[in-house]
């Protein structure tokens, strides 16, 4: 396999549906990370900042191990020589003064931040493990051209790879709507606490799963693609038989939250970013 060079995004813009797997917005995402690490290589940026431009928006690259990454990256970008050469002329133009230090330190941080955002005001939404054996391969092959490209390490590839593998082994469910049990079903027994739980406090129903294992699986999920609302949360996975021939299932839910008011807060951040969020008692 031949690794991707700085011709990267025109290696791309190549690829057929079935080649490297870049193609359309994906092509547009992959060519500019390449941009920036010809930008550092060059010398227009310092490695302090491809750092922090390449850690907020890795999540474009790695959808299931990082944060969302700006929204956005999708969209069409200019070639690196454009990008390259427009920096060097402003460059040039402040050392014979034609622009100041301020109009100079603006037009480059707005190029910059056309390219890959250092704080991204807006993020995508999080992503979605693969629910096909085709679509994870096909998963998994692109890490494989990020990683082989440069773009990915190989520590960052291997995590990846281990999040495609556990979605399918065996698949994540979707999750399931509440369903309120009947007056004589027997009432919920927890089974199984993530460290502190929840109980005693009001709390938040984020799924509910067919196995204790599907649970914990979906609150590692979760937790991740949402982690500055859940950081400061713990995990509550509760039994529940529902009778009536519905079987059982595992709710999971987070807390400890201080009232009402916190619990709507939550679900309002979450149910933004698709996630489903109901409020539901602790204890």
């Amino acid at each position: 396999m031949r690794p991707l060079g700085p011709g990267v995004a025109e290696a791309a813009q190549r690829a057929g549906p079935i080649g490297p797997r870049f193609a359309g917005g994906d092509s547009n995402i992959v060519s500019r990370f390449a941009t920036l690490r010809t930008l550092r290589e060059q010398g227009l940026v310092t490695a302090e900042e491809y750092n922090a431009r390449r850690q907020a928006n890795i999540g474009a690259l790695l959808p299931l191990t990082s944060p969302p990454p700006s929204a956005g990256l999708e969209r069409p970008v200019p070639a690196t020589d454009q990008i390259v050469g427009r920096l060097r002329a402003i460059g040039r133009a402040l050392e014979m003064r034609a622009l100041t230090v301020a109009q100079h330190a603006s037009e480059r941080a707005m190029i910059l931040d056309a390219l890959l955002p250092a704080a991204p005001v807006v993020v995508a939404n999080p992503g979605v493990p693969p629910r096909e054996m085709m679509a994870a391969a096909d998963a998994v092959r692109r890490m494989e051209y990020l990683r082989d490209g440069g773009l990915v390490s190989g520590e960052e590839y291997a995590r990846e790879r281990k999040s495609v593998e556990i979605a399918m082994t065996p698949p994540a469910p979707e999750p399931l709507p509440v369903v309120e049990e009947k007056p004589a079903a027997a009432p919920a027994q927890p089974v199984a606490k993530g460290p502190g739980g929840v109980m005693g406090g009001a709390a938040v129903h984020l799924a509910s799963y067919r196995s204790r294992q599907q649970a914990d699986r979906g609150w590692q999920q979760i937790q991740r693609a949402h982690n500055e609302i859940l950081s400061k949360l713990q995990a509550d996975v509760t039994e529940v038989n529902l009778g009536a021939g519905k079987g059982t299932y595992f709710r999971l839910r987070a807390g400890p939250l201080a009232s009402k008011a916190a619990v709507d807060e939550v679900c309002r951040q979450l149910k933004q970013r698709r996630q489903y969020c109901e409020p539901a008692a602790g204890g």
